[in-house]
């Protein structure tokens, strides 16, 4: 190599020198700072003059002494150093180590003709050397130039592998390498952490790795490593379990990909290790909570069907072994929370799961199915003896005193009792008749256990059928209202209507309410039925009242869930149905059974008391069925009471000797409250309740339920027996 032409000597005129002690300062093209430094990178040679102004587009600047280079450097940085090592103030190697010392990475280029010396040049750090005879512009700029481009490769090199390990350190992950040729691998610091290494015990065996995988998973890995060397997959990956040097499982995933020579065999295998254990704790604890109930710890809900399911695709292996679900309610648990708070519930109900565990057989499962509820799967049962004897364990063990804080508290369990003998096709199946044995327990009393039996599975499924027609008759409208007539008795005329609603059944005709109310309240349609049924009899009433005079002060009467009761909105939904029906709020009669009132508490007096302030009249339905039934009076919430039929029916003649209802309607009088005698059905009865001040009635005597036609009629024009003119009432049969 060498350059096109020498140098004229105008150019070796202009060549760029430094002068340091100041008797001459120049720059390359004349370009030189205020404060001595030259802009841009530069080639800097000492004690040697190149004839050159530039190599390549570096300009180059010439100094005859060590001192006057390294006071340069202090203001300059320098692409390429090219140094004579027989310089006026030092020689020798210690001259390009004072530079090596100052520069650190620029590459140095030595001018010296002693080979020996030429060689400790290069192994302390000299970049390349040349002879000083052979050092002409023709060879030292190409050689220059090479050095530059070499030094521009390693710095992209050095850039690079200092991103990777950034990268590699911030990911947490070990690189490792195999050399298939030599057996060795190569692991990285973070990668001998993460596989236990001691410093100690620093390797490049591959079996100090191997000999770390779990028993259970080295298999699996070497199936992974054979399958990428024999090219059936693209990537090593395998996630496998470690056990550390420090004797911890840990959950490793080790990935890597294989180089192979021309002839496709594998030279060597890179990768790195990750070690996952955290991230796998982080998804079994999710799936953890997923599947236990936060409260208690216990099974939930999914978890208790699938296991049940998974029990019942088992083939029986014993010879007449079974499952068996008990479905186990806490009785009256609600006044638990009303009573003392909802941290004292909760504390009951892990005391209670507690106890439910501990009488588990290995293998069986307990569960918290929701609220109160517990569910508890016994497999391998062979004859109904276990269930029951669990069942009677469980019944003892819960109606232990429970502490919590200062009190002892007493709860009790219903349960009900289904098993797989009776040919269950899944798990929702049999747990549903759990449950329904479990109500059939309350029904019973409480604190008892019911095994379901096929009697009641198929009256579970009428009664879901009948849930689900139901449903599709609260959609389709297919609802009518009747209304039964009260009556006043002192005139004879209709005072109120008590609203009733009918199902028009598409295959079963008109039903009435006692076969369809029990799975509305149940499944929570009876709100937005009961809502229709509001809303339709408060139009109707309200059309009467404005369109016949006989009706003008006609009131309403109606039956009212406790769902409705304690519905949100239900004052405000009230009151903007009776304005939209332009009905008097005095002319609405609203009807709550005792048992409502009484399990409701004090939630159900501040929502009458709402009701009352708007005007709202408020009756008890039933009256005289619940012990409750005169403490009711005396809250001065109502403004009428209903006798119960059963009452009614007491009053056999003025003769009875039966003082019950007679002393409820003089109690009722004492305090200003109305009363219907329900359920009148003769004569005898009528002229009775007349005669102990029994002043308005309703049943079939006078007249059924009927649509809205009929009773307008009524409401016209009353059936003449009801009264006659002198106020002795007669039965029907004389007129």
């Amino acid at each position: 190599m060498s350059f096109s032409g020498n140098l004229s000597d105008s150019d070796q005129t202009r060549g760029t020198h430094l002068l340091v002690d100041g008797s001459d300062s120049l720059c390359s093209d004349g370009e030189q700072a205020e404060d001595g430094s030259v802009p841009g990178p530069l080639i800097l040679m000492v004690g040697y003059d190149a004839r050159t102004t530039r190599i390549g587009d570096l300009p180059v600047i010439r100094v005859e002494r060590l001192a006057e280079a390294l006071s340069f450097l202090d203001q300059n940085e320098a692409a390429v150093i090219v140094v004579d090592l027989d310089l006026p103030d030092t020689n020798g190697i210690s001259t390009l180590q004072r530079l090596l010392d100052r520069t650190g990475l620029t590459p140095v280029v030595v001018l010296v003709d002693d080979h020996d010396l030429a060689l400790k040049a290069l192994n302390i750090g000299a970049s390349a050397y040349l002879p000083r005879n052979a050092a002409g512009p023709g060879v030292l700029g190409p050689l220059v130039e090479s050095v530059m481009a070499t030094t521009r490769n390693s710095a992209d090199l050095h850039r690079r592998e200092a991103r990777l390990r950034v990268a590699v350190d911030g990911a947490g992950d070990g690189l490792w390498e195999w050399n298939f040729r030599t057996g060795d691998v190569y692991f990285s610091p973070r990668c001998s952490a993460i596989l236990g290494f001691s410093e100690e015990e620093a390797t490049d065996a591959p079996n100090r790795w191997l000999d770390r995988v779990h028993e259970d998973d080295l298999k699996f890995l070497h199936a992974r490593l054979d399958a990428h060397i024999e090219g059936a997959r693209g990537v090593f990956e395998c996630e496998h379990r470690l056990v550390n040097g420090f004797g911890d499982p840990h959950w490793i995933l080790a990935r890597g990909r294989a180089v192979r020579d021309l002839e496709g065999r594998v030279t060597s295998i890179a990768g790195f290790l990750m070690d996952t254990t955290d991230r796998r704790r982080q998804e079994e604890q999710a799936i953890h909570r997923s599947l236990h109930d936060e409260l208690t710890g216990l099974a939930n809900r999914g978890l208790f069907i699938d296991r049940v399911e998974r029990a019942m695709s088992i083939p029986d292996r014993d010879g007449g072994a079974f499952l068996s679900v008990l479905f186990v309610d806490l009785d009256h648990f609600k006044k638990v929370n009303d009573l003392y708070g909802h941290a004292a519930g909760d504390k009951v109900l892990r005391e209670v799961g507690r106890r439910l565990e501990s009488v588990l057989r290995p293998g069986d499962t307990v569960a918290r199915l929701g609220g109160d509820e517990f569910g508890i799967l016994l497999v391998n049962v062979i004859g109904a003896e276990l269930s029951i004897h669990i069942a009677e364990r469980v019944l003892q063990l819960v109606s232990q005193p429970i502490a919590v804080g200062r009190n002892e508290m007493v709860v009790n369990a219903s349960i009900g009792i289904a098993t797989s003998e009776s040919g269950y096709e899944d798990a929702a199946s049999i747990i549903d008749d759990a449950d329904l044995a479990m109500y059939r327990a309350k029904s019973l009393g409480r604190s008892r256990y019911q095994i379901c039996n096929p009697t009641m599975h198929h009256k579970a499924m009428s009664r879901i059928n009948l849930e689900t027609e139901l449903r599709q008759a609260v959609d389709h409208h297919q609802f009518e209202m009747h209304y039964q007539p009260i009556v006043d008795l002192d005139s004879g005329q209709v005072a109120g209507v008590e609203a009733m609603v009918r199902w028009q059944h598409p295959e079963q005709g008109i039903l009435t309410p006692s076969h369809f109310i029990e799975v509305a309240e149940t499944s929570g349609l009876i709100v937005p039925l009961g809502w229709r049924v509001i809303e339709d009899a408060c139009n109707q009433v309200g059309s009467w009242r404005r369109d016949i005079p006989e009706a003008e002060n006609v009131f309403l009467s109606v039956n009212v869930s406790p769902k409705i009761l304690m519905d949100n909105g239900m004052c405000d939904r009230l009151q903007a149905t009776l304005a939209k029906a332009d009905l008097p709020a005095s002319a609405m009669i609203l009807e709550f059974s005792e048992a409502v009132i009484l399990d409701q508490g004090d939630r159900a007096q501040g929502r009458l008391e709402e009701l009352r302030a708007l005007g709202v009249r408020l009756a008890i339905d039933d009256f005289g069925l619940e012990h409750g039934s005169i403490s009711q009076l005396d809250r001065k919430l109502f403004n009428m009471l209903k006798l119960d039929p059963t009452i009614t029916k007491r009053v056999n003649g003025v003769s009875s000797g039966d003082r019950l209802p007679s002393s409820l309607i003089g109690i009722a009088a004492q305090l200003g409250i109305e009363v219907v005698a329900e359920g009148v059905e003769t004569s005898e009865q009528l002229e009775a309740l007349c005669g102990i001040g029994c002043r308005m009635a309703q049943g079939f005597w006078f007249a059924t339920p009927a649509v809205p036609e009929t009773v307008e009629n009524t409401i016209v024009t009353p059936p003449r027996w009801w009264v006659n003119p002198r106020g002795v009432w007669k039965s029907w049969q004389q007129y």
